[in-house]
């Protein structure tokens, strides 16, 4: 069948007369590319005002090829459409590592962080979206990724801060335009989306304190009765060293964590405190003497007779201890949320605790712990030693 031309508009039919073509000089490049619609008079209209609209892109010089003929085989055989550039989210995030050792190196990000991002990258990024090119991943894979999450809403944010550095670095290579995640409304997605966080307030009572306590012996039993009556961090526990401790005047200096067996300093600055230690405390401070009085640091993995490494190190002994009792399980940071409840049920003025714990003001004991908090406060602050 003869190709015949509409109104000699640069309209054809095809040969099949089952599609339209329109013709039109692109870079002095006779172009002829297929629609698919029935040549109908409808469509060819269409058709017509779709090429005035390509040769007007054309004359202002604005015209992107792939914006109206992507799939061109013409336009890529001429090199006017680059061949799209199959680039895995796998091999972005392994890069987005590389850059993030290096500023462990330099100094501009703390080992921790950097394991942080390891586990996320390695564990949950790249199985669930490096195979994929980084031009198909859309705001609906990643809702459905974070619906199936089952994890806590700071664990979400977590996981999708290096998601966001990996589409920035896409963008800034030009890989993409935009970033999928801004199209996500993600508060009300992670509220729908998170489970309750294991690390909120679920203080052990006085039985079930002192039953964990008595189930561990030696170096173990007095770290766990130093956690339960310090309100340290157990990042904090394990960098405190008997040059922090000031036996005549009864107080410690809280000035470091250790995190991957890296010391740093305290979580925030208000962190950096000095704490009264409380009776039961340094009762477990003295029995530690005869263990590590001639090492720097307090506390010792019984294990290995090392200084603790970590706090999972210290969470693994924790685990298998619980095991033994038939105290129902949380996790060790609750020995913080129970010495802030303990004092706090007390009567202990608020403010108080929140200078033993590390807090720059009373908003997150009111916000953790407001319920342990008699309705009437008519003992709080009364020496707060003799009652321990």
């Amino acid at each position: 069948m003869d190709r015949t031309i509409i109104n000699h508009a640069g309209i054809e039919i095809s040969d099949s007369g089952k599609s339209i073509r329109i013709i039109f000089m692109f870079k002095n490049i006779r172009c002829r590319e297929t629609i698919n619609l029935q040549p109908t008079k409808a469509n060819i209209k269409y058709c017509t005002n779709l090429r005035a609209e390509i040769l007007n892109k054309i004359a202002k010089n604005e015209f992107n090829y792939a914006d109206y003929f992507p799939e061109s085989k013409l336009a890529k055989r001429l090199g006017l459409i680059k061949e799209q550039q199959v680039i895995h989210c796998s091999s972005i995030l392994e890069k987005q590592l590389t850059n993030y050792a290096k500023m462990v190196e330099n100094g501009y990000m703390s080992p921790s962080t950097f394991d942080g991002y390891r586990k996320i990258i390695k564990g949950q990024l790249i199985p669930s979206f490096g195979k994929y090119n980084i031009t198909d991943i859309t705001a609906s894979l990643i809702r459905e990724w974070i619906s199936a999450l089952e994890a806590t809403p700071k664990t979400i944010r977590n996981y999708l801060t290096p998601l966001r550095n990996m589409f920035a670095d896409a963008i800034n290579e030009e890989l993409v335009k935009e970033n999928p995640i801004e199209q996500i409304a993600l508060s009300k997605l992670i509220q729908i989306a998170s489970k309750k966080s294991e690390f909120d307030a679920e203080p052990f009572d006085e039985i079930e304190k002192q039953t964990i306590i008595n189930s561990a012996n030696g170096q173990t039993k007095n770290l766990l009765q130093f956690g339960f009556w310090s309100g340290l961090r157990i990042s904090e526990l394990i960098a405190l060293k008997w040059a922090d401790i000031d036996f005549k005047q009864g107080v410690a200096s809280i000035s470091r964590a250790k995190v991957c067996n890296v010391e740093k300093g305290t979580k925030t600055k208000s962190g950096t405190r000095t704490i009264i230690i409380l009776p039961k405390a340094l009762e477990a401070l003295t029995n530690q003497l005869k263990f590590t009085k001639d090492n720097e640091y307090i506390f010792n993995n019984p294990n290995t007779n090392n200084s603790w490494s970590s706090s999972k190190k210290v969470a693994e002994h924790w685990r298998y201890l619980l095991k033994m009792t038939n105290v129902k399980y949380r996790n060790c940071y609750q020995m913080r949320h129970t010495f802030a409840s303990t004092l706090l049920s007390n009567g202990e003025n608020p403010w108080w605790v929140a200078t033993q714990m590390g807090h720059v003001d009373v908003e997150m004991i009111f916000k953790k712990y407001g319920k342990w908090i008699p309705k009437k406060d008519e003992i709080a602050g009364y020496n707060f030693v003799g009652k321990y």
